[in-house]
C-alpha cells in the first residue's frame, strides 16, 4: 500500500514486521550514544538536562558540555533512517540538507539505486543517486537536499521519502517530514 499526500508520513502506523526481510535488511544506519548526545545539543538541550540523561543525579553530577562537542552535519545532525526538521511558521521557502551513512549488511557486492517521492512544489535530490558496495560491512555516505515553497493547503506539514532499492529484494525506505512550528490544526 502506498499512501501519498503532503501528510503521508503521518497517515499510517509502523505496520507488520516481515521477519524474513528483518533478518536481511540490506542496509543499516549505524548510530552510537555520542551521536544522540550531539543531536540533543543541536536541539538546544542544556548540559544539566543531558547530564541527567546520561546517568547523573543531584549527588553524582555527570557533566556533558555541548560546546566541547562537534556539531552534527546537516539539518538534523543525526544518522537515522528518518529525516525531520521543524521550521518556523513564518518561513515560506524551505531548503534543508540531511547527511546519512549506511552500512551494507547484505551478501557481498550490491548496487542500490535511489528513488524519491516529493509533493508538488518540492524537490528532493539524493547524491549519489546510486551506491555500489563491493563487500559486506562497507559504508557509504549520501546527501538528501529538500527544497520548495510552502503552500497554504499543506497545513504546515510536508512528507517526502527516499527509497534505496537493490533489485534483489532489499528496499530501504527513509521518510522525510518537515513541519512548521506554531501550527494548530485543531
Amino acid at each position: 500500500m502506498r499512501i501519498k499526500g503532503h501528510q503521508a508520513e503521518l497517515s499510517y502506523g509502523s505496520g507488520q514486521i516481515n521477519p524474513t526481510r528483518a533478518i536481511h535488511p540490506g542496509l543499516v544506519y549505524d548510530i552510537d550514544e555520542s551521536s544522540y548526545l550531539e543531536f540533543l545539543c543541536q536541539e538546544g538541550y542544556n548540559s544539566t538536562s543531558i547530564g541527567l540523561l546520561i546517568g547523573g543525579n543531584d549527588k553524582t553530577k555527570k557533566e556533558y558540555r555541548c560546546v566541547d562537542r562537534k556539531r552534527g552535519l546537516g539539518s538534523d545532525g543525526l544518522n537515522y533512517p528518518s529525516m525531520h526538521k521543524q521550521v518556523s511558521d513564518t518561513e515560506t521557502k524551505v531548503s534543508e540538507v540531511f547527511y546519512r551513512t549506511v552500512r551494507n549488511v547484505g551478501y557481498g557486492e550490491s548496487i542500490y539505486v535511489a528513488r524519491v517521492w516529493a509533493p508538488k512544489g518540492f524537490r528532493v535530490e539524493v547524491v549519489p543517486k546510486a551506491m555500489k558496495f563491493a563487500k559486506p560491512g562497507e559504508k557509504m555516505n549520501f546527501k538528501v537536499s529538500v527544497d520548495g515553497v510552502w503552500v497554504e493547503t499543506m497545513r504546515g506539514i510536508i512528507s517526502a521519502s527516499v527509497e534505496w532499492d537493490d533489485s534483489r529484494g532489499h528496499l530501504v525506505r527513509s521518510p522525510i517530514l518537515l513541519f512548521q512550528s506554531g501550527n494548530d490544526d485543531s
